[in-house]
């Protein structure tokens, strides 16, 4: 197989799926393009587990060949983590206290936000539950990444998927626009949305309210209006016959 000498074991089993649901064929050249999947109507399907920013400009020229294109980005709502000692011996086992959702995955999707309303582009969230791995280490190590404030005497070593749970499909500008509470003054700032969300009892969402609506302007979907004092208020966009 071409292109899967780092793939993730959670990567792998997502694909492995989707490839199922999809009747998709793995690892196709499409054009320039070495695809996770390529279905007999062919359409793509990208599986990003993390960074969907990263297939911005894959996204978008397939999106301009005219091909449907579908990425996959889960949501880990629950997380296991094992760490093993260096000679492979399961030391601990836990839970984490993270979870992710719906709107803490849209950071993920920043990268995109100009491709977000094209009609032939769909992103599917699964959610998942999985397992971390860790390895110990002698000494205290930085990240991959970098992103450690404080050195950890261990290492992730890989994810592997557990179940799939309720999966969530964006398509469109009514989808990227029903991520709004559904009782919302007009004109909106982000404190209304984000009190909006506590009254519908979405308290989860509430933390991401300038998130949600930084992805919508990007999108093309909200527009800022004139108002008095230092927060930003937006209104929706009216619909052009094209967006129709």
């Amino acid at each position: 197989m071409i292109n899967t000498l780092n793939e993730s074991q959670l990567h792998k089993a997502l694909k492995t799926f989707y490839a199922v649901q999809f009747s998709a064929q793995e690892e196709v050249q499409v054009e320039r393009w070495i695809c996770d999947l390529a279905c007999p109507d062919g359409e793509i399907v990208e599986i990003q587990t993390k960074n969907v920013g990263a297939l911005k400009e894959k996204a978008g020229a397939l999106l301009a060949a005219k091909r449907r294109v579908t990425i996959v980005h889960p949501i880990i709502k629950e997380k296991i983590i094992e760490t093993c000692a260096q000679d492979g011996k399961l030391v601990s086992r836990r839970k984490s206290p993270k979870k992710e959702s719906l709107y803490s995955e849209l950071k993920e999707l920043t990268g995109i936000a100009p491709l977000l309303t094209d009609k032939k582009l769909s992103i599917i969230l699964p959610e998942i539950t999985v397992v971390e791995k860790r390895a110990k280490t002698d000494s205290p190590q930085q990240a991959k990444n970098g992103r450690r404030r404080f050195k950890k005497d261990w290492q992730k070593t890989d994810k592997a998927l557990l179940t799939i749970g309720t999966s969530w499909k964006l398509n469109g500008k009514k989808d990227w626009l029903g991520l709004l509470p559904k009782e919302l003054p007009a004109p909106f700032c982000a404190a209304t949305v984000r009190d909006a969300f506590i009254a519908e009892q979405k308290k989860e969402a509430a933390p991401y309210a300038n998130l949600l609506l930084w992805i919508l302007r990007k999108a093309g979907l909200i527009e800022r209006v004139p108002h008095e004092g230092r927060a930003y208020f937006y209104k929706i966009k009216k619909s052009r016959p094209s967006d129709c």
